[in-house]
């Protein structure tokens, strides 16, 4: 656009190539039926010498504006006013006068049509595009260029109205719906985007394009004015759709990084587990059969290999004993209540400096449910800068919801996502350790291994999360991780089943051999 020459004010009426262009022969043509019923009118208050230099200089056709029906609106001695009138059906049915220099001011005469600026093209366009502007003299630029085009008989409004109802825009009811193209050729200014919000609320999105006026120019009077027919064409023909939120084309979203996906540093697990920021993860297995102790070696290796902050939301382990105790563990790689004072201090200084907790007060009457867990994690992540989060366990929460409105398991469907939605928003992973619904034993006394459809109130548990892992222990020291869904195979491993043998002494999970 930038590259266009710029031309003195031109006039419309030598421009050859607009006059041979067959859709402004069609308005010509359309314009004509008209000049019988403004002919009369037109002689009797003509324009002014005055007036037409002043049209002239904005490069309107004054053929055009002449079967249009323009004419002066003052006297002789006060030229400055011309009357514009609107046209259904042939038929004047509403007039607006306008100032062309001076200070700008619009009137309309009382109890006339609110109706679209040349109305009668809505009739026969069909599914042509359709060229919406803010004032007449833009729509005559438009006319004379080849586009059909009508223009808002009141411009545009210091506020948008919004989607409130509203008898302003009742004049919309005249476009087709066969019109698959509007192009919104306001001006553009602040004014100009509260009626492009407007309108394209009720036209729809979907069928509407805004218009970029090339450098200086505020609308299409000031794009011919400046480069002619071609500053015209230039603009409408880099019109673009409005943007929809959630629907795009892949050039329009922003460049994403994709995070990286980082070992938990377990044997066995390599190729199968890796964790990311971001995803939301969900851990199951039968009471007693691991889950926590699994959860707490993966914490830990992620925040003693990769500096990782984990917050645990703790609702069965109180942390001042047991999660102290793990964790000691872990980081000594020997039992918790064998280290010596110096050791102890080590270890916690660690721990205090990768590791938080969420704990419900005992002592409240608070609800402790997921509002007041959210909260909590902003918290979290906000304060202690926070990577990772675990819920454990997710039936421990006090769940609240109205039962006549949604039932468990959309209840469960809507936490999830909020979960998920969390996990993307704060750059965080999200784990959540979920108890299975009661299983029975067969008929040697052993459960059998559970699933993620398993856990209790949904099956959302194993659509909706990025990775499903369950852990049943087979014999008093080995364990099954399964890795029932991994979403991503090449950043997050691929599912599998790897028996681990599980260290007493040092807490935490290896392979068999």
């Amino acid at each position: 656009m930038e590259q266009l020459k710029k031309q003195p004010a031109p006039n419309a009426q030598t421009d050859a190539e607009t006059q041979k262009n067959p859709a402004y022969q069609s308005q010509s043509r359309t314009s004509a039926a008209l000049s019988t019923a403004t002919t009369a009118a037109g002689a009797q208050q003509p324009l002014t010498q005055r007036q037409i230099k002043i049209l002239e200089d904005r490069g309107l056709d004054m053929e055009m504006v002449v079967r249009m029906g323009w004419r002066t609106a003052g006297r002789s001695d006060t030229d400055s006013s011309i009357a514009i009138p609107y046209f259904r059906s042939g038929k004047e049915v509403n007039c607006k006068t306008r100032t062309i220099e001076g200070e700008k001011r619009f009137f309309q005469v009382k109890d006339g049509e609110k109706c679209f600026y040349n109305v009668d093209c809505l009739s026969e366009i069909g599914e042509q595009t359709l060229v919406i502007c803010e004032g007449e003299m833009d729509c005559l630029i438009a006319l004379q260029c080849g586009y059909v085009a009508v223009s808002v008989p009141d411009g545009a409004p210091k506020v948008a109205v919004g989607d409130r109802d509203s008898v302003k825009y009742t004049y919309l009811a005249d476009i087709p719906k066969t019109i698959k193209t509007i192009i919104l050729a306001v001006d553009s200014d602040i004014a100009g985007e509260a009626l492009k919000l407007d309108l394209s609320l009720r036209l729809g999105k979907e069928r509407c394009q805004t218009i970029v006026y090339p450098r200086g120019c505020k609308d299409l009077n000031d794009a011919f004015k400046a480069y002619g027919a071609k500053g015209v064409h230039a603009s409408i023909a880099k019109a673009q759709y409005m943007q929809i939120d959630g629907l795009y084309r892949l050039e329009d979203l922003p460049a994403l990084t994709e995070e990286k996906a980082f070992n938990v540093g377990i044997t066995g697990l390599h190729n199968h587990l890796r964790i990311r920021r971001g995803d939301f993860s969900v851990v199951t297995g039968i009471p007693s059969h691991g889950k926590s102790t699994f959860v707490n070696h993966i914490a830990f290796n992620l925040a003693k290999n990769h500096s990782w902050n984990v917050c645990f939301a703790s609702f069965e382990q109180p942390p001042q004993t047991e999660h102290l105790r793990a964790l000691r563990t872990l980081y000594a790689e020997r039992p918790a209540h064998l280290l010596n004072q110096d050791e102890c201090k080590e270890s916690d200084d660690f721990i205090n400096k990768h590791f938080s907790f969420i704990v419900p007060p005992e002592d409240s009457d608070e609800e402790f449910d997921m509002i007041w867990l959210k909260d909590r994690m902003v918290m979290a992540v906000t304060r202690y800068k926070t990577d990772m989060i675990v819920i454990d366990p997710w039936n421990e929460i006090e769940h609240v919801y109205d039962q006549r409105e949604i039932s468990l398991t959309q209840y469960v469907g809507k936490a999830i996502r909020g979960l998920k939605h969390f996990a993307r928003r704060y750059n965080v992973h999200v784990m959540v350790v979920a108890h299975p619904a009661k299983m029975k034993k067969d008929k040697d006394g052993n459960y059998p291994i559970p699933t993620p459809y398993d856990i209790s109130d949904s099956s959302h548990w194993y659509n909706k999360p990025e990775q499903c892992i369950v852990v049943h222990r087979t014999d008093k020291q080995n364990s099954l991780i399964k890795i029932a869904k991994s979403r991503y195979h090449y950043a997050l491993g691929t599912p599998a089943e790897i028996e681990l043998k599980f260290n007493d002494y040092t807490g935490k999970f290896g392979d068999l051999f």
